[in-house]
């Protein structure tokens, strides 16, 4: 037995002096990355969170810090995926790195559309593991319930998703559609996997009102044409101060939306682009995200972030939609909820 640990013990020292001579190499090397992408001084972002601020102050910023120049197409994910799909089978890159869900980079993974990087610095403080060794998420989109404060006191405000359940609350929700990828199906494919399909059976007993504008469905639940609305992102309660309206956050935790960043096959600015997405999750980087109360995704960054926003952005994560199952759910989705 006092072999066996010394063994043990030895191989464990053996690990740490193997890391530490790992991390002093790269180290080094990224000094070179940094020399080389200030050398070809330019990145092109492509960028499928179309309209949000965000990735645009994280863009400015990175370009001040090192001299290097970004220019970013914003479209959504589906045109997205197809100018990628598009100029990595030409060879005709125009970009180098790219942000999105991970149900569209995840796919594009698979296909060979994106390219691996080499280790960067901060991805030791990830508190979110990657979905393909191609992806660095940057940060989640939260989903919780919209709630009128005016139409539902608050002693009768939704504490557990199931609550939601409840008989009285017939139709007084307005839904995101499940029957397509959305944030409505990611709500629907977590509460399957929760609870399971009589939570869904139950809930379609609830005469839900379907709108596929998320900004829309907040404002409808502020003018009270509805008592609540599902899934909610959290991310904009910022836009909605003054307004009748909270965001609960239940206790089971948070539907989430992983967004993250990789680099594109064939990359021309390689360097660039790694030097881009270790900026966005390091802790400057992360603050883009984390002062709209967008969910961060590495540790360490407590302190920074305003008192008031933490409880957004360091919410519970319930879970997030296997894009493995969407098809079968999507089609499960419209059963359950007759909805074609």
């Amino acid at each position: 037995m006092k072999s066996e640990n010394w063994t043990r013990r030895a191989l464990l020292a053996l690990a740490v002096s193997i890391a530490a001579s790992g991390a002093a190499q790269a180290q080094t090397d990224w000094a070179a990355v940094e020399k080389a992408a200030k050398q070809e001084g330019a990145l092109v972002f492509y960028n499928a969170q179309a309209g949000w601020p965000q990735p645009l102050a994280a863009a400015d910023a990175f370009e001040k810090k090192y001299g290097i120049k970004v220019d970013m197409l914003q479209v959504r994910g589906g045109e997205m995926i197809e100018r990628i799909r598009v100029e990595v089978t030409n060879n005709q890159n125009s970009g180098d790195v790219v942000m999105m869900g991970s149900t569209g980079l995840v796919p594009m993974a698979g296909q060979g559309l994106l390219r691996k990087h080499d280790p960067l610095p901060s991805e030791g403080a990830l508190a979110l593991k990657p979905w393909t060794p191609e992806e660095v998420p940057v940060f989640s989109v939260t989903y919780g319930i919209a709630v009128n404060t005016n139409l539902v006191p608050e002693g009768d405000r939704p504490k557990s998703w199931q609550d939601l359940t409840d008989p009285k609350w017939k139709a007084a929700i307005v839904s995101d559609e499940m029957t397509v990828p959305s944030g409505g199906q990611s709500w629907f494919a977590v509460m399957l996997d929760t609870f399971g399909e009589e939570y869904h059976k139950q809930m379609a007993q609830q005469d839900l009102q379907y709108d596929r504008s998320i900004r829309d469905k907040a404002m409808r639940v502020a003018r009270g044409e509805f008592k609540y609305s599902i899934p909610f992102n959290m991310a904009e309660l910022s836009d909605l101060e003054g307004l009748p309206l909270v965001g609960i956050i239940p206790e089971e935790g948070a539907v989430y939306t992983p967004i993250a960043v990789s680099m594109i096959k064939n990359a021309r600015h390689p360097n660039a682009a790694m030097l881009f997405m270790n900026y966005l999750i390091s802790p400057e980087g992360q603050m883009h995200f984390a002062k709209d109360g967008l969910a961060v995704s590495i540790k360490g960054i407590e302190d920074q972030v305003p008192e008031d926003l933490r409880w957004r952005v360091f919410a519970p994560l319930l879970g997030h939609a296997d894009i493995d199952k969407q098809p079968d759910r999507l089609k499960l989705a419209g059963e359950l909820y007759n909805r074609k």
